[in-house]
């Protein structure tokens, strides 16, 4: 079993319940994409349970980001904003912006 992919379980799976426990299953539904028959089962299960379900070979949710979204997001996304050059310029510009007040 993969690491990460037991930790990534782990973490979505803990957060589900939590956001249960808080009385919040209505946003773990939105949020997380749970089904409404998981809201129980997740409520009910202890710590050892979900660390014995995070533990596989797969993910145990779906991303729900589909082609079109990536397409968008790339097309947003200009990978030279993350350039040396470009931080400097911002980091220059905030300055600036700061000198001026």
């Amino acid at each position: 079993m993969d690491n990460d992919l037991y930790n990534l379980n782990l973490d979505y799976l803990l957060v589900a319940k939590g956001m249960i426990a808080a009385g919040d299953a209505y946003k773990a539904q939105f949020y997380l994409g749970l089904p409404t028959d998981a809201i129980e089962i997740l409520r009910n299960m202890s710590i050892k349970q979900l660390k014995a379900l995070a533990g596989s070979d797969y993910l145990k949710f779906s991303p729900r980001i589909n082609p079109s979204h990536w397409r968008e997001f790339i097309e947003i996304q200009t990978f030279a904003t993350d350039s040396p050059e470009h931080r400097a310029k911002e980091l220059l510009s905030i300055l600036a912006q700061d000198g001026a007040s």
